[in-house]
């Protein structure tokens, strides 16, 4: 199948080792998915938007700053947007789930 996010447990990838050390710290057991990766990732952009916002962010503030955001390196995983791309990431990578259910690439 067809992930928009890196295997969560490919710590070699910085932005996953990034996303399992913050797990850990809270106390998380290990137990990494796609959905919370994601999540993760998505979190790490938002607050980026907000803090190029500035100190009082506005709703058009924000925008503009989100659509500002070009090539930002979050660990090996870029993202980008504009007015015209509200994407994000063009990231893609292919997962196989093995007999025992396995996740792997």
């Amino acid at each position: 199948m067809a992930q928009v996010v890196p295997l969560p447990t490919k710590k070699g990838i910085p932005v996953v080792a990034e996303y399992q050390a913050a797990m850990a710290a809270v106390g998380a057991k290990p137990d990494y998915s796609f959905s919370s990766l994601e999540g993760f990732i998505s979190a790490k952009v938002l607050v980026e938007g907000l803090k190029r916002s500035g100190k009082a962010p506005t709703r058009a503030g924000f925008i503009r700053a989100m659509e500002g955001i070009r090539e930002l390196d979050l660990g090996d995983y870029f993202v980008s947007y504009s007015p015209t791309n509200h994407n994000g990431s063009k990231y893609v990578d292919i997962t196989v789930i093995n007999k025992a259910g396995l996740f792997f690439n």
